[in-house]
């Protein structure tokens, strides 16, 4: 049941009920009400009272949801307001805003034992122009790599990041140090390494010297709105 908080000002002796809107029809839910009140439903009229013409009996000093609807209830004795909320509009404020998560596939089959642009999911080898095409404004926010050492070294590998020819301070640093299959992987906050469409992401594999590895698997998360 939704909450309706409600400051008012009583400038004449009327009743004022509040009613949270649920899925119920407001005015069935009116009809109930005065109906438990003893109000003879033939006599009443239920009329929705305009906000910008409020009747002079009413004096709204404050609220703190505008999507409320006032109904007047005429019996033939003294008005009665009713207090309601407007569903459909709960419903559009309450729209969740959601972020769109997507993976950019960057590898390389076979052994690499110098430093080299990864291939795209196409196949097609990167370079410092070639690459995936950001069509929406949005950040990355994680990148993994899973890659097997073949020959060790007393370096690493290092997965970096590439934007419109520019290395972005976030990627995978692989310990190379002993052979074997390896992995890494980070996150970072979302607006902390943005892009703007038209940008161009692609990976750099940056293998040090005497270090041989292969089959190189990396995914880049991007987050956009």
């Amino acid at each position: 049941m939704k909450k309706i908080i409600i400051y008012f000002v009583i400038v004449m002796m009327i009743f004022i009920v509040s009613v949270s809107a649920d899925s119920q029809d407001p005015i069935e839910k009116i009809k109930n009400f005065i109906k438990e009140k003893g109000i003879n439903l033939e006599e009443a009229n239920i009329t929705e009272v305009d906000f910008d013409d409020l009747p002079k009996q009413v004096d709204i000093e404050k609220v703190d949801n505008t999507n409320l609807i006032i109904y007047e209830v005429n019996y033939g004795v003294k008005p009665l307001f009713v207090i309601t909320a407007s569903d459909d509009e709960f419903k559009k404020d309450m729209t969740p805003v959601c972020d769109v998560r997507s993976l950019l596939d960057f590898g390389f089959s076979g052994e690499m034992n110098e430093s080299g642009f990864l291939n795209t999911a196409t196949g097609v080898r990167g370079s410092s122009e070639k690459g995936y095409v950001m069509m929406r404004k949005g950040s990355i926010t994680a990148i993994s790599t899973n890659l097997e050492v073949i020959k060790e070294g007393a370096g690493k590998i290092e997965i970096i990041i590439y934007k419109n020819g520019k290395a972005v301070r976030f990627g995978n640093t692989i310990d190379a140090s002993s052979a074997g299959v390896k992995k890494d992987y980070d996150i970072q906050s979302k607006d902390a390494v943005i892009f703007e469409p038209g940008d161009v992401i692609f990976v750099y594999a940056k293998v040090q010297e005497e270090i041989i590895c292969k089959d190189i698997i990396s995914m880049i998360e991007i987050t956009t709105d």
